[in-house]
């Protein structure tokens, strides 16, 4: 509002006050001065928000692992030309701290009231990275809403951008894939003599342990000892998690293990990154950590002949004993003494408590049912091997004290 004074010709002050020619008809009228002239602005209320992530190794391993952070930092701007007031900063995949930020002048920055902190998942871990967004809301003078998303001051330029949220802050995390098995073998005595016989089976147990970061799909065992069956289908397995359960292998023994006196092999361990690349890993025998193959001893029967006999009734020695001729049932033998004469004969010895306890017994034997004397007597055995289709023999020295 404008006055306009002038002087009559008495010198009288002559005064009146301001119309508009061109009032603008759609600004409200201020009742204390109606015939203001009103001169309508355009107000121009703006707001950006910056929004950066930095891991934060919370175990201090060296490693990304569930539970670490990426903490968040924020510059909030008033970009625009009115004051903003109750400034606040929301993030769905983040926990806010501070605020709300009283006001914000025209042109003015904020980079200390708000931070926000993210807990690593294993989801995030998996992806290799984290995508994160957040909204900044402010008042304008009238209480409408003034917002804005975030931007990164520092984008990560080699990162894959999000096509649903291309202005995303992208934190790239550092992760490591691998797995590790271990490979038992148990063999399986089926007829319970002690030894191993060609067809006898011995069974392989895995333990199976992702020993990286990320989740790892299609695990499988392969193993390429000829013969070998394996049980198990692929499974998934999540960092650190061991299954010991889900494969397992059978294989018979050969001849040529019996002769070689062992079975040795070795696995392979495979699996799928999230991001498609194979890890995989030779089996150990005992842990996570080496690559040993797994040996098994193929015990056979070995044929020994115990020459010392003491029958006196104590349980210790009453009887000649030979090793191992259970596995060669089609066996005689022959004791003589020092004479050369046959004091004991028999077929089948060891069966049945066919056994030779210091008497005299055998169909050519001189004075059968006798106890012989203390002294060294001399033994032949012969033995047939069905599976070499031989017959093998030993003989030696014989000693009987009671």
């Amino acid at each position: 509002l404008a006055t306009a004074t002038g002087k009559d010709p008495k010198g009288d002050d002559v005064t009146n006050t301001s119309t508009d020619p061109l009032p603008c008809t759609s600004c409200p009228v201020d009742p204390a001065c109606p015939d203001c002239t009103i001169t309508p602005l355009t107000p121009d209320s703006g707001i950006s928000i910056t929004k950066h992530g930095a891991f934060v190794d919370v175990n201090g391993d060296g490693k990304t692992n569930v539970g670490d952070q990426v903490k968040y930092t924020f510059v909030v701007k008033n970009t625009g030309n009115t004051t903003l007031t109750n400034i606040t900063v929301t993030d769905n995949n983040a926990v806010v701290s501070g605020g709300p930020l009283a006001s914000l002048a025209v042109g003015a920055s904020d980079s200390t009231t708000f931070t926000a902190i993210h807990t690593v998942t294993q989801a995030d871990i998996d992806a290799g990275m984290v995508y994160n967004l957040a909204t900044a809301t402010g008042k304008d003078p009238k209480g409408d809403d003034v917002t804005n998303t975030s931007t990164d001051p520092l984008p990560c330029t080699s990162c894959p951008v999000d096509p649903a949220c291309p202005d995303c802050t992208i934190t790239p995390l550092t992760t490591s894939s691998g797995i590790a098995v271990i490979k038992k073998a148990i063999f399986v005595d089926e007829n319970n003599d002690g030894y191993a016989e060609v067809g006898e089976t011995i069974r392989y147990s895995f333990e199976v342990k992702n020993t990286g970061a990320t989740t790892l799909t299609n695990v499988t065992i392969t193993d390429h000892l000829p013969g070998l069956i394996l049980s198990g289908s692929p499974i998934t397995l999540e960092p650190g998690e061991i299954n010991s359960t889900n494969f397992t292998g059978v294989y018979a023994i050969t001849k040529a293990d019996i002769d070689a006196g062992s079975v040795t092999n070795q696995a392979l361990a495979e699996g799928t990154t999230p991001s498609g690349e194979k890890v995989n890993a030779l089996s150990d025998n005992t842990n996570f950590v080496d690559d040993k193959p797994t040996v098994i001893d193929v015990v056979t029967c070995v044929v020994e002949v115990f020459n010392a006999v003491s029958p006196n009734g104590d349980g210790i020695n009453d009887e000649f004993h030979i090793q191992g001729l259970e596995c060669y049932p089609n066996n005689t033998v022959e004791i003589y003494n020092r004479w050369g004469v046959k004091v004991f004969e028999t077929s089948g010895y060891g069966s049945k408590g066919n056994v030779f306890k210091g008497y005299s017994d055998g169909r050519t034997t001189i004075s059968r049912g006798e106890s012989l004397p203390d002294g060294t007597y001399f033994y032949i055995l012969k033995y047939f091997d069905d599976t070499a289709h031989k017959m093998h023999d030993k003989s030696g020295y014989l000693y009987i004290k009671k």
